[in-house]
């Protein structure tokens, strides 16, 4: 496969077919999924590996509020070609039109409480999966290493009807709820599998680097199933159903026709390079896939941020809502097209000892890879920059880690990853008794940049006042935040939007994105008209009070040719050369709770006038 595959594909299919094709569809997946805003111009809203029942994939792609399902069903190979054959399942969202339009077995299912999570594992449920499949996806290669192939083959219309109709009682009388005769499916398959079809082709054009050089489709007659009164289905001719075929080569083309064999088959459309492109499918993204940037991400490239990825140690005891924050921290980065690495420290209160070198990618989501980490982190960090290209990476510790033994470890990253925060959350229904029996608690609660208080709505007020105090007796530097079902808004943990890089005209605003968790913010922006000297303004960094939790800006130090960009957190400050095209030199502060006299905008004052 060098000719073609060799930059991205390490398999043999010629001396391994079925491993190598399935490989191939794994590598052609993830790869475009791991450069966040390259998945989502070309269509992927979300990506999930399974190995229940056999490797499987969960996916979501713009316009479908449902979930796709891809599942590897065999092999057929030939003496010119391997070609692996993949069942392409639908499984919508429980309240989309698209529900109607399934078998009535299909809609009971989508009602119950287990549909989301039988459908992360679709594969090991048979007949599960048999009600949602819609259409077959084949991957090919011959085996000179010359041509790729990419085919998706289903009906118009999936649709079945019942001979003697269903009935159910309602109010001690039957109802019909199909009619003899009448249809119990009739849902528009290959519609809809052409929306994952055209964003894996796209997919396949950007890791090729090349467009297709061929596409046929073909028309074959069609059929519609019929439940007959025996319990027996028989399928019958229907005029108003065909079964479409539709295959894209890459490469030298010229692939055996196998579409084009069957006597009945009617070619629509066939095309090859030179050719004007067929108008039906001039719109679809794998024509220009290939020219798409890989690179880093259109944030980076456009704010001029440091190319190192901000780390979060987050942190807390067992149950204090880590997950739930992480859960709404994933979603809104996803929604705004970042992609965020979880690194999961599995050691525990031992903390980080390097005797085992490796972690495991455990999870492929919406927006986010999850990994397991069983050594050192210096070496998971950079496992993941390797293969990924991270907006963020979280570091999230078990209920029982002490994060100071972490915190040993931040400084052997700091040419890979810049040290943002270290978020702690607190269970406050539980604090007292936690800190009474697990003196580790302490500890978690001493290490925080910020404090993260959940469960404020199971709590009286009058307690909440109590408990507010004890953290901030064992921590008085850290913000607190008070969040229900751990929903922080992710702008006070990591100010990645570009509302900090452009200017603030107003003297005391509050940042956007803003929600209740927010109240008793302030942000404030204090314009620099000239270079400030680099040793005064740092000694004020350091005397900032300790309400001042997160400063950002664009500055210019005397002496200097450079624009840098000054980043803030905590206590903790990064300074990296700034690249981006703006020219106004600025600083905003974000506080929390009282800035007596305005102290923070005089502090940066005497930096200006020194």
């Amino acid at each position: 496969m060098a000719r073609l595959l060799s930059s991205f594909f390490r398999g043999d299919l010629n001396l391994a077919p079925d491993p190598g094709i399935q490989e191939l569809f794994r590598v052609i997946l993830m790869r475009t999924n791991f450069v966040p805003v390259l998945r989502h111009r070309i269509g992927w809203r979300g990506l999930k590996q399974s190995w229940a029942g056999g490797e499987c994939w969960t996916a979501r792609i713009n316009g479908f509020a449902g979930v796709f399902g891809v599942s590897f069903q065999g092999l057929d190979s030939g003496l010119e070609r391997i070609r692996g054959r993949f069942a392409l399942c639908y499984f919508p969202h429980p309240e989309e039109d698209l529900v109607e339009a399934c078998s009535l077995q299909a809609i009971y299912l989508t009602q119950t409480r287990d549909y989301f999570p039988k459908i992360r594992e679709f594969s090991a449920y048979p007949d599960f999966m048999a009600l949602f499949k819609i259409a077959t996806l084949s991957l090919s290669a011959d085996r000179c290493a010359t041509t790729l192939g990419l085919s998706l083959e289903a009906p118009s219309i999936l649709r079945s009807l019942s001979e003697t109709g269903v009935c159910l009682p309602r109010d001690g009388q039957m109802v019909n709820l199909i009619e003899p005769g009448g249809r119990d499916q009739n849902f528009p398959a290959f519609e809809t599998a052409s929306g994952f079809f055209n964003v894996l082709a796209a997919s396949v054009t950007f890791n090729l680097g090349q467009p297709p050089v061929c596409l046929r489709e073909y028309d074959l007659p069609g059929f519609q199933k019929i439940q007959k009164r025996d319990g027996l289905v028989r399928e019958v001719p229907a005029d108003d159903i065909r079964n479409h075929w539709l295959v894209l080569e890459y490469g030298e083309g010229g692939f055996e026709d196998v579409a084009g064999r069957d006597e009945r088959a009617i070619q629509v459309h066939g095309w090859v390079s030179g050719d004007p492109l067929p108008e039906r499918f001039q719109d679809r993204a794998w024509w220009l896939a290939h020219q798409l940037d890989g690179g880093k991400t259109i944030d980076r490239k456009t704010l001029g941020v440091d190319e190192r990825p901000p780390l979060i140690l987050l942190t807390g005891f067992l149950g204090s809502g880590k997950t739930s924050f992480l859960k709404h921290f994933i979603e809104y980065q996803t929604q705004h097209s970042r992609f965020v690495a979880v690194i999961q420290n599995e050691i525990g209160a031992v903390g980080l000892d390097g005797k085992l070198l490796d972690y495991t990618v455990t999870e492929i989501d919406e927006g986010c890879v999850c990994c397991s980490l069983v050594g050192s982190l210096k070496h998971a960090v950079k496992g993941i920059l390797s293969d990924f290209t991270p907006d963020c990476i979280i570091v999230e510790t078990t209920g029982l880690a002490n994060p100071f033994n972490l915190l040993e470890e931040m400084g052997e990253l700091e040419e890979l990853v810049r040290f943002d925060c270290t978020l702690t959350v607190v269970d406050a229904l539980n604090l007292h008794s936690t800190l009474g029996a697990y003196p580790i608690a302490a500890d978690q609660i001493r290490g925080a940049d910020i404090l993260m208080l959940n469960k404020k709505d199971m709590v009286h007020p009058e307690y909440l006042n109590i408990v507010t105090e004890q953290l901030r007796s064992l921590n008085p530097r850290a913000p607190q935040f008070l969040t229900v079902n751990g929903d922080l808004p992710p702008g006070l943990v990591l100010a990645m939007d570009d509302s900090l890089i452009r200017p603030i005209q107003n003297k005391a605003i509050i940042p956007r994105h803003c929600s209740h968790a927010q109240a008793g913010l302030w942000a404030k922006n204090i314009r620099m008209d000239g270079p400030i000297d680099r040793n005064a303004f740092l000694h004020t960094v350091s005397q900032f009070p300790s309400s001042i939790f997160r400063a950002k800006g664009i500055l210019e130090f005397s002496g200097s040719p450079q624009l840098v960009l000054f980043q803030y957190v905590a206590g903790r400050f990064d300074i990296s050369v700034f690249s981006g095209a703006s020219k106004d030199r600025f600083l905003t502060l974000i506080g929390k709770g009282k800035d007596p006299e305005h102290a923070a905008s005089a502090i940066l004052l005497s930096a200006v006038l020194n």
